[in-house]
């Protein structure tokens, strides 16, 4: 008689066919099985009044689900596409609205209709939904960057946008909490040239619900050689005491200007002002700083000697 090993050799071909013919009948059996299945629905509320956003729902639109019934091989197929809730909202009078959610409203993905299930009921049934007025308003742009340049080389001008605004428009809320929008980092080392390039806009909005009117700008820096010149003998006038009745000494000073070459170019003798402020009695007689309000903001202003003495002219109150 053959042993259980000569005969699983011998037949294992037909043993594992049978096996799978009746896990096939298994798995046919089961899916034409009725039965009852909850499944996490997709919430899809379309807001189409202008006037105002949808800010929020209770509960979270991913806490809802619905019970179906039908085949246990339709109901599988079903959990795997998602079915959806929609919510439609024309006109928003309130700043909340509660709305019934009703197995009539559940769909299939795409909208269409479900065939071979059936949904018997919506958890949670209720629904609120929370409304903000849509305002706009135009905030500044802000240039993010990082610059350097190469020896020689420097800065020129305020460094640009264009547009040096974009409109915004959202939530009242949200809107109202953001003030400008920054640029993406723009890195630049060893510049020797001007740029000018668009930039992405980097919008900080925890709602992702303010909309920008642009999502790009152009940035510009202007980029020049360094100049300097020299002014020899500028004359130093005291700021606060009567004009007459005081001497300061030294009475001239040399004014050496760097910046960039075509605004230390434009730079013209009489407009540097030499300028000792006197505040009182006990600021004669001692050293005060000279000072010279620089001609551009990108200019470096040095003064020889950077101090003077203001005395009273014997004779005079």
């Amino acid at each position: 008689m053959d042993d259980w090993q000569t005969n699983l050799k011998r037949n294992w071909l037909y043993m594992l066919t049978g096996t799978l013919i009746a896990v096939f009948l298994w798995v046919a059996v089961s899916a034409d099985t009725v039965a009852q299945q909850t499944i996490p629905t997709e919430l899809v509320v379309y807001e189409t009044d202008p006037d105002y956003v949808l800010t929020g729902t209770e509960p979270e639109i991913e806490a809802v689900s619905v019970v179906f019934t039908g085949r246990a091989g339709d109901l599988a197929a079903l959990s795997v596409s998602r079915p959806q809730i929609l919510v439609t909202i024309g006109t928003v009078e309130t700043d909340s609205i509660d709305f019934a959610l009703t197995p009539a409203m559940v769909r299939g993905r795409g909208n269409r209709e479900l065939v071979d299930v059936r949904a018997i009921s919506v958890r949670p049934d209720r629904l609120r939904l929370y409304f903000q007025p849509r305002i706009e308003k135009l905030v500044s742009v802000v240039p993010e960057v990082n610059f350097t340049f190469d020896n020689g080389y420097v800065q020129a001008d305020s460094i640009r946008t264009e547009p040096s605004a974009v409109r915004i428009s959202g939530p009242a809320a949200a809107v109202a909490a953001i003030d400008s929008i920054l640029t993406r980092l723009v890195v630049r080392e060893r510049l020797r040239e001007s740029i000018s390039e668009e930039v992405p806009l980097e919008l900080t909005d925890p709602t992702g619900q303010v909309d920008l009117s642009l999502t790009s700008v152009r940035v510009s820096v202007t980029v020049e050689p360094v100049a300097e010149e020299v002014f020899i003998g500028v004359p130093v006038v005291v700021s606060g005491a009567p004009s007459s009745g005081v001497r300061v000494e030294p009475s001239l000073v040399d004014v050496r200007i760097r910046g960039p070459r075509s605004a230390v170019a434009s730079v013209r003798a009489e407009a540097l002002r030499a300028v000792v402020v006197v505040s009182g009695p006990a600021d004669f007689g001692s050293l005060r700083p000279i000072e010279i309000p620089p001609p551009s903001p990108f200019i470096q202003v040095t003064i020889d000697p950077d101090s003077a003495r203001v005395e009273r002219i014997e004779g005079t109150i």
